[in-house]
């Protein structure tokens, strides 16, 4: 399954590329200076996103961050563009049976592909630039959750941020306002469910990242857990090693007690399910104290059943960044019992994130980039309900 899947994915990659290419190339063929411009500039940018595929985070930082606007900003726009040609290709099949074009579009047949062709490209690059001014502004996203355990009077105020996958393209400048931002929340805790690097450590080190998580401030600290991505990479323990160098409490199937004004909390924090072997939750609380308030970290958020049934009070989860742009919001909604929000099952509160950072190209579309700021509270607690803030 590990082979196949790779294989799968550039099957589909090579398939729609090439479709697309010569889609393009025959829109064009009016106007032969076009034509070439278009060719260079698509083999050109197809050139830069499989340079940073296989080797963009081992490259210079600064032809790595290029490589990738260009490679990655390319992709989403074939994604894009295919979908219009196949929709244009559909109508142009009905019609085939059914000839129901007028006459303009007939006589007029290569000017109109030409005049579709430069208008789905204007379409696409207004779309794209919506899509990066939506990842370039994250949200806050707030909400109560009220759980029947002990907690202090005023509750506990939780920042959660999620794959924020540092790399060459999240470098220190955004990082930078990521801290900013979750400072601007006054925690209580802070908690990092997953994939906070892509799983290089050598941007990391080149931009001194640790040195900003030691801005973050928090009451009662920083836990995280880890994520696909820092699974995947060949320098696990190096990673690992750095976060926690950094100030991060990492849990990997391990849990830590907190003392909070009137009592402690528990933090739960499961390694990725990537890893196969992982320990079971039940195992991990089987012999914690329930009666304390019990928050679960696991990346990703399958098989919710699980923190039920432990007496989890309250899981966070990430992995899915809701698709990052459409039409990945539609698959992973049919992917996942929750891909995105908020649900509660029994007395377990489950809180998903999109993700402050994201994978790749950096565009929003139809999803957010977001930091989650819960006010966690004791059922008995009369704390005033929360809307959504930006």
């Amino acid at each position: 399954m590990k082979i196949l899947f790779p294989i799968i994915a550039l099957g589909v990659v090579t398939f729609v590329t090439t479709y697309l290419f010569l889609r393009g190339w025959q829109s064009f063929s009016k106007i032969p200076w076009l034509r070439i411009a278009f060719a260079t500039l698509y083999l050109l940018s197809f050139s830069a996103f499989m340079l940073k595929m296989f080797f963009g985070d081992n490259m210079d930082p600064v032809v790595g961050l290029w490589l990738s606007r260009i490679g990655f900003t390319w992709f989403v726009a074939v994604i894009y563009l295919a979908l219009f040609a196949l929709s244009l290709d559909i109508i142009r099949l009905t019609n085939h049976f059914t000839g129901f074009y007028p006459a303009f579009i007939r006589e007029n047949y290569q000017t109109v592909k030409l005049i579709l062709a430069l208008g789905g490209a204007l379409t696409v690059s207004g779309l794209l630039i919506y899509g990066n001014w939506k990842f370039n502004h994250p949200e806050v996203r707030e909400l109560t959750v009220r759980i029947d355990k002990p907690l202090p009077e005023g509750g506990l105020d939780i920042v959660m941020a999620s794959d924020i996958h540092l790399s060459t393209y999240i470098n220190r400048e955004k990082f930078k306002k990521y801290v900013d931002l979750i400072n601007g929340q006054n925690p209580d805790l802070v908690m990092l469910a997953g994939d906070i690097s892509d799983r290089n450590l050598k941007p990391l080190v080149e931009g001194n990242i640790a040195e900003l998580f030691r801005e973050i401030r928090s009451e009662y600290g920083i836990y995280a857990v880890t994520g696909n991505h820092e699974f995947y990479g060949g320098e696990r323990e190096a990673i690992y090693g750095y976060y926690r160098s950094a100030g991060i409490n990492l849990l990997i199937d391990s849990v830590a007690r907190v003392s909070i004004p009137g009592g402690d909390i528990m933090i739960i924090g499961r390694d990725d399910r990537t890893n196969h072997r992982r320990e079971a939750l039940s195992d991990l609380v089987g012999s914690i104290d329930k009666t304390l308030p019990l928050i679960l970290m696991d990346h990703q958020p399958a098989k919710l059943a699980e923190a039920e049934a432990a007496g989890i009070d309250l899981q966070l989860s990430g992995h899915t960044h809701q698709g990052q742009f459409w039409p990945g919001s539609f698959f992973v909604k049919r992917m996942y019992e929750l891909s995105y929000g908020y649900k509660q099952r029994g007395k377990t509160h489950y809180v998903v994130s999109s993700g402050l950072g994201l994978w790749g190209p950096e565009f929003r579309i139809g999803t957010v980039s977001e930091l989650v700021l819960i006010h966690l509270c004791s059922s008995s607690s009369q704390k005033t309900e929360s809307v959504p803030v930006q």
